[in-house]
Formats: C-alpha cells, sequence, structure tokens
C-alpha cells in the first residue's frame, strides 16, 4: 500500500479542481503504451498505473476531459504512469493482459464498454487493481475491480426534460455513438424526462456504429431532421460533433456533451453537461493509495455535484431553463424519482 494523507471531499476523499504540471501523449498502435512525463525521474517504490481510452486523448470531449483528470490523478499521487488510446473493447482484453503482466499496479479504464473486458482479466491478476470510470452495475464480487459509476438515468432524464420542453415539433432525435450499456441506459431515461414533460412526443433513437464518424453522425442528424426533429441529442463523444453541425445548419436545436461546447455551435446549443472528471480521478488515486478500492461502485450523481449544466441556457424562454432546472434539483434532493 502505498500512503497518502489527503483532505476529505464529497465521497470521503480528496479532490482536486485543477491539473498542474508537462504531461506527454502520443498516438499508439497494437498494445504500446504512451508513458506521462511527470518531469522527474521514476522511483522504484512508485506505483505503476496505466490508463485505456478508445481514442485520442487530444480529440473529442469524452477521452480529453477523462485524460486531463487521469494525469493530474498521476502528478498528486506521484504514479509513474502510461495510457493506451485508440484501445478498442475488442482489443481490451490483450491491452489488459499485456499491462498487467508488465507488473501495472493500478489499470484504469475510460468507458463503461470496457466492463466485459475487466470482468474477462481480472480474476487472472488479482495483485492488478482494476477500476473503470463511467457506468457499472456489478463488478461480479471482484475485490480487485471497482468502477466510479456515472448515474446516466439521472443524466438522462434530465435531457430528456430538457429536450421534451424545448421542441416545438413534438419531435426529438437521440443519437448514440455505440451499443453499449451506458448508451442504451442513457437513451431510455431521455425517453422517460421527454415523456415526463410531453406524453405523445414522437422519439428518434438511431446509432452511429462508431465514437469518431462525424460524417454518419451528422447523415443520421440530418434524415432525423427531414423527419421532423427539431431537437437532437448526440450521445456519440467525436461523432457527435456530426450531429450537433447538423443541428446548427439547419436552425435546430441540440447540447453539449460533458464539456462547454457552446462556442463551437453557439446558434443551436442550449446548455452542455459537464462531467467533474478532475474529482472523480482524484478520488480513485486517494482511494488506491489508502488502499481502500475493495471492490467498491461508487455513484457519481446529481446529488454528488458529479456533473451539472451549463447555465445560463440559450435559444429557449426562460421557462424552459426553470422546469429543468426544478427536475434537476428535485433529483439532487430526492423528490423527483427517475424510475416513477
Amino acid at each position: 500500500m502505498w500512503n497518502s494523507s489527503k483532505g476529505v471531499g464529497k465521497h470521503g476523499k480528496g479532490r482536486l479542481s485543477s491539473a498542474t504540471g508537462t504531461f506527454v501523449c502520443a498516438a499508439l498502435a497494437s498494445l504500446a503504451v504512451a508513458a506521462i512525463s511527470l518531469g522527474t525521474a521514476a522511483q522504484a517504490d512508485q506505483p505503476r498505473v496505466g490508463g485505456l481510452f478508445t481514442q485520442s486523448v487530444s480529440q473529442g470531449n469524452w477521452d480529453p476531459g477523462g485524460y486531463a483528470g487521469y494525469a493530474a490523478m498521476c502528478e498528486k499521487y506521484n504514479f509513474e504512469c502510461s495510457h493506451v488510446e485508440y484501445a478498442t473493447y475488442e482489443k481490451a482484453p490483450a491491452i489488459l493482459r499485456d499491462l498487467a503482466s508488465k507488473g501495472y499496479d493500478l489499470i484504469i479504464t475510460h468507458s463503461g464498454g470496457y466492463a466485459s473486458a475487466v470482468w474477462e482479466t481480472a480474476p487472472e491478476f488479482p495483485d492488478t487493481e482494476f477500476v473503470l470510470y463511467s457506468w457499472a452495475n456489478t463488478t461480479k464480487d471482484l475485490k480487485n475491480y471497482s468502477a466510479w459509476s456515472m448515474n446516466w438515468d439521472e443524466y438522462g432524464y434530465v435531457l430528456g426534460v430538457l429536450a421534451g420542453s424545448a421542441s416545438q415539433s413534438g419531435h426529438i432525435a437521440l443519437v448514440g455513438g455505440e451499443a453499449i450499456p451506458s448508451t442504451k441506459e442513457t437513451m431510455e431515461f431521455i425517453s422517460r424526462g421527454a415523456r415526463s414533460v410531453n406524453p405523445d412526443i414522437k422519439i428518434d433513437e438511431s446509432y452511429i456504429g462508431s465514437w469518431t464518424d462525424d460524417a454518419k453522425g451528422k447523415e443520421i442528424g440530418l434524415q432525423a431532421i427531414e423527419r421532423g426533429a427539431d431537437f437532437l441529442i448526440p450521445i456519440a463523444d467525436t461523432a457527435g460533433a456530426g450531429v450537433q453541425q447538423a443541428a446548427e445548419e439547419n436552425g435546430k436545436l441540440t447540447m453539449g456533451e460533458y464539456i462547454d461546447q457552446s462556442a463551437s455551435y453557439p446558434k443551436s446549443i442550449v446548455t452542455s453537461t459537464l462531467l467533474d472528471y478532475m474529482g472523480a480521478y482524484d478520488e480513485i488515486g486517494e482511494a488506491f493509495t489508502q488502499g481502500t478500492l475493495d471492490g467498491q461502485i461508487v455513484q457519481l450523481n446529481i446529488s454528488t455535484g458529479d456533473f451539472t449544466l451549463k447555465r445560463p441556457f440559450q435559444h429557449v424562454p426562460p421557462d424552459v431553463e426553470e422546469r429543468v432546472m426544478e427536475v434537476f434539483q428535485g433529483i439532487g434532493e430526492g423528490t423527483v424519482n427517475v424510475n416513477e
């Protein structure tokens, strides 16, 4: 165990407000890893930490935010860190085995799509800690597999209330990247939220089949617009840019994913969801140094402050923002149940 004395945060662990230092990242092939330079030579007792990301950590809005949190964690806790970009779900078991067999002490996977790879690999390497960030409903009682699990039910429900309240045509479109469990879950609860404000709303659901194919995302977005959708919700990372472009160029509404994207699509983005990557990764680093991972699932939701909405809203009447934020606050306080 590596000892650390940090402050207490909202999950009982240290919180980090910003990243510092210089980090080096590179595109990778096969099972190669990119080292993060922390400005100091590796020490013999430094924990070795690896990270898996679905694409480039400098493109899109999911991996860059996660990587910033990962890199800041590595510096704060003095880990010797590496990461793998373009780690597909199919290749993930081999990548995890490669890192674990090389003696990595902690491996963090930045997507719910890696869950099956961790289930497969973790039992083979009981001395390696595995952590998933995104969404997990079980760790299958594996003591060396923990998860920081975003509540996509709450996230989706709020977006559904937003889309259902803002749509003038009564027709919205949900465009996912790949049909992984977290995306399916988000879509289901977007639909629930939208129907809570408009029971008759029409909802298109489509998948791009990729997190990076923005051209396909735009094609699907345009098709939805042709069918009458006037509010498009991307759940597709980099590929979602195509959906947002379709909205921007055709006078329709959309929203930003995970980071503030209003400057990129100023005519169409109503609000952006903002995830606290920094805080979550700091908690992972804290729990690892304290030896308290222990197969836990840490819930990330509205009440813990792990995601918020960019305000003020744009391109919608004030009562839309009031309604959405009333639901948002109600979920956080427990007076609104998204499962009802």
